[in-house]
């Protein structure tokens, strides 16, 4: 990341206004389009709006962003609907994440919004995986899945950190599958292979 983008990810930040970020590094990454509430040195967390509304948090990796697109003003139409609701400024989730690395963040998003999703945009970019994390090693994390149909799967799945582009956490989406999954127990069907989920936009 140039010093130029930097700036203007610090500028989105202390100015609370939605901002579009490009990583045109990754070939087929999503553009994304929201707030941004926090920048460190190796994570970037945005706030997703959607039709107005806001919908958890995505984590990307800061030198993967490329441009920093102004989406609108404090008197564009997303902040007026959010300052009426008392949602703008736009907060950062809490308790706060840790953004130096991949395991800590992975590890503190699980912990607190108990689902995340993971995507390897660079091998899959339109698919993520969801679950809970379950355990990280120096070179890898271990997932434990829930499927599209909200079931747990028997056995967690490996993904190198290196593969790891973007994390979400807390949206709708994530949230509903843990309302139907349940708290985590060994299933009595154990062998399930895990499924990639395409996740919907917007609910």
């Amino acid at each position: 990341m140039d010093n130029k983008t930097a700036a203007r990810l610090d500028e989105a930040m202390s100015s609370g206004v939605p901002v579009r970020l490009h990583r045109s590094s990754i070939r087929g990454a999503d553009r994304l389009d929201g707030f941004v509430v926090a920048v460190g040195t190796e994570w970037t967390v945005l706030a997703p709006c959607t039709d107005l509304r806001l919908d958890g948090w995505e984590a990307v990796r800061t030198a993967d962003v490329t441009k920093v697109r102004p989406r609108g003003d404090e008197d564009c139409l997303s902040v007026r609907v959010l300052r009426g609701r008392g949602r703008w400024p736009v907060r950062a989730p809490g308790p706060a994440l840790p953004l130096d690395g991949l395991p800590a963040l992975a590890r503190a998003a699980s912990r607190a919004f108990g689902l995340v999703s993971l995507h390897v945009e660079r091998h899959a970019p339109d698919a993520c995986w969801i679950g809970e994390v379950a355990e990280v090693r120096p070179k890898s994390l271990r997932l434990r899945e829930v499927d599209p149909e909200a079931r747990w799967q028997s056995a967690p799945s490996k993904f190198p950190l290196r593969d790891v582009t973007r994390v979400g956490f807390g949206g709708r989406y994530e949230r509903t599958l843990l309302e139907f999954a349940g708290p985590h127990r060994r299933p009595a069907d154990a062998g399930r292979p895990a499924s990639r989920v395409r996740r919907p936009g917007a609910w």
